[in-house]
């Protein structure tokens, strides 16, 4: 079992299993965390350097910036899709107290497809990846999401495995019943195996 078992298995059903977890790009992390890299903990550093007798202060300063990157950290690992061998749940986090978790099943997915907008965006390779769902308005987005075409095809392949294990299990449901139908029949009827 691993870590991500562990932190997102609230979000799972019974004899769901995660396959994948799906981060934002880390240049989005970098990005969004980096002034409070500099403003939170390289100013602090540089200040104690010049004006050594105000320790405390730059001290405060620092551990102040220090869980500022924490949050930036936790905000970018949080925003999740997770992959399951039923279907994608999307885990936003905004904030320490505001977290929203949609879930799509294989079977309710209408369309999927991927957008890599600007010059980072394409340099990088990543951009945003969205799922539509059928009979509702609700579409899953996970947004910057690093090489979006690779995440595309690996939805579509556990998507197919699903659909393939489902009609293999229902194809032994059905020869169970109809095997048990046709035992029933010939026992009520007092039907005699031809040998």
């Amino acid at each position: 079992m691993g870590i991500s078992d562990l932190l997102f298995k609230s979000h799972l059903e019974e004899d769901e299993k995660i396959l994948e977890v799906l981060h934002r790009h880390s240049y989005v992390y970098f990005r969004d965390s980096f002034k409070t890299l500099f403003f939170g903990m390289i100013l602090p550093v540089l200040g104690y350097l010049i004006f050594p007798s105000l320790i405390f202060v730059f001290f405060v300063w620092l551990v102040i910036g220090f869980f500022g990157m924490v949050y930036h950290f936790l905000d970018w690992y949080y925003d999740v899709w997770i992959i399951t061998n039923f279907g994608v749940i999307d885990i936003e986090v905004n904030g320490i107290f505001d977290k929203n978790a949609k879930r799509v099943e294989y079977t309710a997915i209408d369309a999927l497809g991927y957008k890599i907008n600007g010059v980072v965006a394409t340099l990088l390779n990543f951009g945003d990846v969205t799922i539509d769902t059928m009979g509702t308005h609700m579409s899953l987005v996970l947004k910057e999401a690093p090489n979006p075409k690779k995440i595309e095809k690996l939805v579509v392949k556990y998507q197919e495995r699903f659909v393939e294990e489902s009609s293999f299990q229902d194809h032994e449901a059905l020869k169970d019943m109809l095997a048990g139908m046709i035992a029933y029949h010939m026992k009520n009827n007092k039907i005699e195996k031809k040998r």
